[in-house]
């Protein structure tokens, strides 16, 4: 199952990282569902939806 480390910034600083796993069978995988699964965990977090709206964020391979 395809796991990465989704890095999310506000304003130009650190805010956590998410571990993503997707466990889609025979379909690709873009990093646009690993963002849009970090701004669905950050919603549930109780960050506002302009927060969200303007999170920037890193994805990374989990080692």
């Amino acid at each position: 199952m395809p796991t990465k480390l989704i890095d999310v910034f506000l304003r130009d600083e650190y805010l956590r990282s998410y571990s993503i796993a997707l466990g889609f069978v025979n379909a690709p995988i873009f990093d646009q569902d690993y963002v849009d699964r970090a701004r669905a965990r950050m919603q549930a977090d109780g960050w506002s939806v302009e927060e969200v709206r303007q999170a920037r964020f890193v994805i990374r391979d989990e080692d």
